[in-house]
């Protein structure tokens, strides 16, 4: 039976708790406050150890990271050198190096290693991918992806690092490819070289473009993924309640003599199951360690998509000023 230590008692930290709690495989909660680590040991009645003290307990399979993002790679790599499998979430590391060092770690280990992605389990994700890896809206021609709000504004990472991450690991799924160019801009309203709003482009070998924004003053919230296809176009819509959040339209440009011509069908919503993408992230967790199979979202994935976000920041900082 998985015994599962989460490291982290903030706020997504509770979340990943509680769900591992009801997925019967919770087995320790850990926490620089030992004040937040007694509180939730004692709201799910299990043990708040140390870190050094969870480490050397040979009960404990694995560990699920939700510190603070830049102590990630070290507890990291704590966790793989006592022989735990390892759930990290999103940013894997600070930067492509870390992360890739981090990457020859696992390699050299038998650990199952997964990384946070959790739109990648989301039902509307997994069934629009499938829609387009079937070939039903034909080859892609762009996908742009959105997440727009007002609030959370961060001082110690920018918007893009803060909300995007999650859409660059979308987009290189569906394109199931690396970008062969990144070109990024950013503009720093409240913090002095902290970007506000983010706007990214990747293009692909195959002419296939994505675009990305990203930003926290908004006056709106958004959270949509919008993918077209020769012949149709989704749209994951995260703001929408849940019959509402995959759209699907049939459409197509036929060219006449007259001249192009547009035509597409009525949208219509796509039928999901009813299951909470984080319940389906951790289970997905517990079965990779099980069969030891490597996650959908392993240490590669992770890797891919920290170099799309070093290339960003790179360009952001050239823009803003930083050293």
């Amino acid at each position: 039976m998985t015994r599962i230590a989460v490291v982290g008692c903030g706020a997504w930290g509770r979340n990943l708790i509680r769900t591992c709690a009801e997925l019967n495989v919770l087995g320790a909660v850990i926490d620089t406050d030992p004040a937040a680590a007694a509180r939730e040991a004692a709201a799910w009645d299990v043990p708040a150890p140390s870190l050094a003290q969870a480490l050397d307990d040979a009960s404990l399979d694995a560990m699920i990271i939700a510190a603070p993002a830049p102590q990630h790679a070290a507890l990291c790599r704590q966790a793989l050198d006592h022989g735990k499998d390892v759930f990290v979430e999103k940013p894997l590391a600070s930067d492509l190096a870390e992360a890739e060092a981090l990457a020859a770690r696992v390699a050299g280990s038998d650990r199952v290693f997964m990384v946070g992605h959790l739109l990648r389990y989301h039902p509307a994700f997994e069934t629009l991918a499938a829609i387009v890896a079937r070939g039903e809206i034909g080859a892609l021609r762009y996908i742009t992806a959105s997440r727009l709000s007002l609030g959370r504004v961060r001082t110690h990472e920018n918007a893009f690092l803060s909300l995007s991450s999650h859409d660059v690991s979308m987009i290189l799924a569906l394109a199931d490819a690396a970008p062969v160019a990144v070109e990024a801009a950013g503009r720093a309203f409240v913090t002095a070289g902290v970007a506000d709003e983010v706007q990214c482009d990747l293009g692909f070998s195959n002419e296939l473009h994505a675009h990305i924004a990203a930003s926290w003053l908004s006056p709106f919230k958004e959270q949509k993924l919008v993918v077209v296809g020769e012949t149709g176009a989704l749209v994951f819509d995260d703001v929408r309640p849940w019959p509402e959040k995959l759209m699907r339209r049939d459409q197509a440009v036929t060219l006449t003599d007259a001249g192009p011509v547009a035509s597409g069908g009525e949208p219509r919503f796509i039928d999901l199951p009813i299951e909470a993408p984080l319940t389906r992230e951790i289970r997905h967790f517990i079965q990779c360690r099980q069969t030891r199979d490597a996650p959908v979202t392993g240490i590669e994935e992770g890797v891919r998509v920290q170099r799309v976000l070093e290339q960003v920041q790179t360009q952001l900082k050239r823009q803003l000023a930083l050293p």
